[in-house]
């Protein structure tokens, strides 16, 4: 037993030095399946379980003499699940904001109950989102993915305890500004961009060389889903 768990511990060390001796690009939020055998993506669907909020409408909720829909926790654990999302608020699009929170609220409690961290979308609502957030006082980490947004906003997501997640398209200082504990980079649904070329562009803007971006990114990824990213 002594020899076997020495080989496991082995093993384990090979892989994490590996991981830091390579280049890994790390795709935190996509809809695509990678095709590049450099990437480990956290694809939308396959590795997260979520209700959208421009989804929100139809989704039946707990307490209200509803139809449960939502899985059970038995089920998102035993799936292999690395988060729930994205879900969240959006002010342009979907049903009424009332409506995106009462669902969003049960993303949160399945997010506390799983111990899987909250991947989250927010659109004009940041100020309902942080709200939430001071009021709800969870424990599991949040990711707001596809940030936008000019420094101020930055720094009230950074204050509330967030990671930030930048696409391509993103405001310049705020990439420049976001600490490197809580930045993340991702594709999203877009696809005229690869995730290399967006390390690259952020690299660049934030005057690191792009492997030492990647040995953030492995980093970030360790702390906010509790796991080593490895190839498939």
């Amino acid at each position: 037993m002594a020899n076997a768990a020495r080989g496991d511990c082995h093993r384990r060390t090979r892989r994490l030095k590996g991981l830091y001796t390579k280049m890994i690009y790390i795709d935190f939020h996509t809809h695509q399946v990678p095709v590049s055998q450099d990437v480990v993506a956290v694809v939308a669907g396959r590795d997260t379980w979520g209700v959208h909020p421009w989804d929100s409408l139809p989704q039946p909720l707990q307490g209200r003499g509803e139809r449960l829909s939502f899985p059970s926790e038995k089920d998102l654990v035993e799936g292999g699940f690395l988060a729930i999302g994205e879900c969240g608020l959006d002010a342009l699009r979907g049903p009424s904001l009332e409506r995106q929170e009462e669902v969003f609220v049960q993303h949160i409690a399945l997010s506390e109950k799983t111990g899987k961290p909250l991947i989250i979308h927010c659109v004009k609502a940041l100020d309902r989102l942080l709200r939430l957030r001071k009021a709800l006082r969870p424990s599991m980490p949040w990711m707001l993915h596809g940030f936008r947004g000019k420094p101020q906003q930055l720094r009230s997501l950074l204050d509330a305890g967030l990671f930030v997640s930048f696409g391509h398209s993103h405001n310049a200082e705020s990439i420049r500004l976001c600490p490197a504990e809580r930045l993340m980079l991702e594709t999203d649904d877009q696809t005229e961009h690869t995730i290399a070329e967006i390390y690259n562009n952020v690299a660049e803007k934030r005057g690191l060389d792009v492997a030492a971006l990647c040995k953030v990114m492995a980093e970030n990824y360790r702390a906010f889903f509790q796991k080593v990213p490895l190839l498939a």
